[in-house]
């Protein structure tokens, strides 16, 4: 298993897995496209390249998962590929990745659920899991 949604009372809860931190973090992106739309009705014609430095891991997680939302709003964008090409401690946590997909086009793509936010509460980060939850 990739990732579950969780209920939570008026949001939605996103628990994904993977063998490392990098997998941990593609299958979180996935899951948190999943609920806007069926990602895999998008395909990857469009390659964005992100690059985030965070003062922890919780930071990281939700930069990273704030630039679907960024990239959404401003572009009108979604994905349903992530690469992650790496995650690394410094000082700080330095992340790189390519992410791939397309406009957003109602008669191809399902609108499924408007997400307003990633939230820290209740958010955990581990090498092989992480859970957040989103406000819609």
């Amino acid at each position: 298993m990739r990732f579950r949604f969780v209920e939570h009372t008026a949001d939605i809860g996103v628990e994904a897995f993977g063998k490392n931190l990098e997998e941990t973090f593609e299958n979180a992106s996935l899951g948190f496209l999943e609920i806007m739309t069926d990602t895999s009705k998008i395909e990857p014609k469009i390659k964005k390249e992100i690059k985030i430095e965070s003062e922890d891991l919780k930071s990281l997680l939700y930069d990273f998962l704030e630039q679907f939302l960024v990239l959404h709003d401003s572009e009108n964008l979604l994905f349903s590929k992530f690469k992650i090409n790496k995650i690394e401690k410094n000082k700080k946590y330095h992340l790189e990745a390519e992410v791939f997909g397309e406009e957003f086009n109602p008669e191809k793509h399902e609108d499924r659920t408007s997400v307003k936010a990633i939230t820290y509460h209740q958010m955990e980060v581990s090498e092989k899991r992480v859970f957040f939850i989103v406000d819609i």
